[in-house]
């Protein structure tokens, strides 16, 4: 008789970042708007000057989708984490770690 095995959840994000990888930068949405006044419509409030200049050297001008679909710019692929976690979009923020997406991509960066 076989058994099914619960699959456990992990219990930290450390040392995984694989929901980072091949999924272009979600920081695209926080590039500044030329022409736009009032409040950014993407970017949180305080979100700091230096982050706003990296993220408009990279991506001013594109579109999300139209960036390279490689990891995203805040990935740190040494230590497998996002560099700026407090700052990270709402769609990294609504990824949940142990969902159905979360372990499958976990899979298949085992085999």
């Amino acid at each position: 008789m076989l058994f099914a095995l619960n699959t456990l959840e992990p219990d930290t994000c450390d040392g995984c970042g694989l929901c980072c990888e091949g999924i272009g930068s979600p920081v695209l949405l926080y590039q500044s708007v030329p022409g736009h006044d009032g409040p950014h419509p993407q970017r949180p409030p305080g979100l700091p000057q230096p982050l706003i200049e990296e993220i408009d050297l990279h991506f001013l001008g594109l579109l999300r989708g139209q960036e390279p679909q490689g990891c995203c710019l805040w990935y740190d692929p040494v230590d497998r984490r996002c560099r700026h976690y407090d700052w990270r979009p709402q769609i990294c923020r609504d990824y949940e770690r142990g969902g159905d997406p979360c372990l499958r991509r976990r899979a298949e960066g085992r085999e």
